[in-house]
């Protein structure tokens, strides 16, 4: 079963964040919020969002390992989980590396790091003791008082092969940013598998894709934001256009799609994609169920 997503983008304004989730909520199976440096903060756009919305998961997209101690990550990821069973997704990753160096986070071995955080926080999340002596994460008998009673997924944020094999190894799943195509999303899927191999490999790995997409007249899509991806995106004059795109990802292995909406009326999109173009997606996917 695939997931169909929304993110609300980091150029949203924290007094805008939930009006705007309230606006797209309907129609979608999850929506992300973003944390990156120096926008608004991930963990109190996703509470506030989970406040505010009904059963729609909420994602926290990604946190950075290097400024995010696993023991705090975890604490607020099952206070949260606790607050709203079931309804939280979390995302963690390297950290854009220009914006570690600028906050002075940056770290020799992001993959340790990395690697470190996925597995202390999973097991933190499990009502676990941890004990660690690593090369960035430092825990001595740590153990959550208040574990939650639905363990959240985590999931690592990464793109490249070894990261890819990393979150393989030791994540509940992945996410892959925007820019990325079938074939992208194909060969992420053996990394990913390359490295479950060498664990247990014997739970399910969830692949969510954030993809970029646009419907309508090209003139309404505007000057692309500085963060726009140089790879695949979904667009299209129709909503039939854009969802056999977004079909294709699904058959590339995607488990959730997340949009990211392109354009100068960001709301506009996301109503027009849950409204309009979700539905097409979701019939074609039953239809070849």
């Amino acid at each position: 079963m695939t997931n169909l997503g929304a993110m609300i983008r980091r150029d949203i304004p924290p007094n805008e964040v939930v009006s705007h989730a309230q606006l797209v909520q309907e129609g979608f199976d999850e929506l992300w919020v973003v944390e990156d440096l120096p926008y608004a903060g991930g963990i109190s756009q996703a509470m506030a969002v989970l406040d505010a919305t009904d059963d729609v998961v909420v994602g926290h997209g990604i946190a950075p390992a290097p400024f995010r101690n696993p023991a705090a990550l975890a604490m607020e990821w099952a206070a949260m989980a606790e607050f709203h069973p079931g309804r939280v997704a979390c995302g963690v990753g390297h950290g854009v590396q220009p914006w570690m160096r600028q906050v002075g986070e940056a770290v020799d071995s992001p993959l340790s790091l990395l690697r470190e955080t996925v597995s202390a926080v999973k097991q933190l999340l499990a009502g676990e003791t941890v004990d660690v002596t690593g090369q960035y994460v430092q825990l001595q008998g740590v153990k959550l008082q208040f574990p939650p009673s639905v363990v959240p997924l985590v999931s690592a944020g990464v793109l490249g092969p070894k990261s890819l094999e990393l979150a393989g190894a030791v994540a509940d799943g992945t996410v892959l940013p925007e820019g990325q195509g079938p074939d992208q999303i194909e060969a992420a899927l053996e990394s990913i598998n390359a490295g479950r191999s060498v664990s247990d490999g014997g739970q399910s790995h969830r692949l969510t894709v954030f993809v970029g997409y646009y419907c309508g007249d090209p003139s309404g899509l505007g000057p692309p934001p500085a963060d726009a991806p140089s790879g695949w995106e979904a667009i299209g004059a129709t909503p039939v256009e854009v969802a056999g795109q977004l079909q294709q990802l699904v058959a590339a292995g995607a488990d959730s799609l997340i949009l990211v909406p392109f354009g100068t009326d960001m709301v506009g999109q996301l109503q027009l994609a849950a409204n309009e173009i979700v539905p097409l997606v979701s019939r074609r996917l039953g239809a070849s169920e």
